[in-house]
């Protein structure tokens, strides 16, 4: 056993069915799983403390008249104080959380924007084209940070990647030239591929943004649990 696999081994061990089995034809075999990059497992310590400690006071939020809506009350703006420490947030920041992954929480925010329409409405708007507004995206995004934009009232311009396959500053400042005349500037960026782990230069995309008058969004889905994240 390597250094690394000591060390993490203490973590390991508490992770719920790591030694879980499966029947196939070949007998019973054990899980491997793979695909921590959609969704972690279950950590024992965590569980149980959501089951020992917060589970006897589980109620509604927003009230402070009952021991239990007091405590999720505070729990849950602690839990909020929490998150934007670890992302540097200041006291103009704003969480909104979502509850059900990435794909929830673009589809909100693009609700928020009033960019989304229901599509049975759509064919009867009529929006300029200096009013409507554009959309880069790179090609390494997951599909909730592609094709959901592509479900709103925006253009959307996917950026073309450079001779190597990876995202290219230079094609973003091009299409911001061609669009400068929108009001509405927005780019919205993995900061990691879903499937390569490749990391585009999202602060260098995100400073042209700015530089252009638009507004940058950064999807950290890929690469949260695994990188800093600082928002100034």
């Amino acid at each position: 056993m390597t250094e690394l696999e000591s060390y993490f081994g203490k973590f390991r061990k508490n992770i719920v069915g790591i030694d879980q089995t499966f029947t196939t034809p070949y007998g019973e075999k054990r899980i491997i799983y793979a695909d921590w990059i959609a969704s972690g497992r279950l950590y024992g310590p965590i569980e149980d403390k959501i089951k020992n400690v917060f589970g006897p006071f589980i109620g509604n939020t927003h009230t402070e008249t009952s021991v239990t809506g007091t405590t999720m009350t505070k729990a849950y703006h602690l839990a909020h104080n929490i998150i934007k420490e670890h992302v540097n947030a200041n006291k103009d920041d704003v969480i909104i959380t979502a509850g059900s992954g990435m794909t929830t929480v673009v589809n909100k925010l693009q609700r928020i924007l009033g960019f989304k329409l229901p599509e049975q409405l759509q064919k009867y708007t009529n929006i300029p084209d200096e009013a409507r507004p554009v959309v880069f995206v790179t090609h390494m995004e997951h599909h909730s940070n592609q094709t959901s934009w592509f479900e709103t009232i925006a253009d959307i311009v996917v950026l073309e990647p450079n001779e190597d396959g990876l995202v290219e500053p230079k094609r973003l400042e091009e299409a911001l030239e061609k669009y400068k005349d929108r009001k509405i500037k927005i780019g919205s960026f993995t900061a990691c591929s879903n499937v390569t782990g490749i990391e585009p230069p999202f602060y260098q995309l995100s400073k042209i943004m700015h530089q252009h008058n638009g507004y940058c969004f950064i999807d950290f889905a890929a690469s949260a649990p695994y990188k800093d994240i600082n928002m100034h």
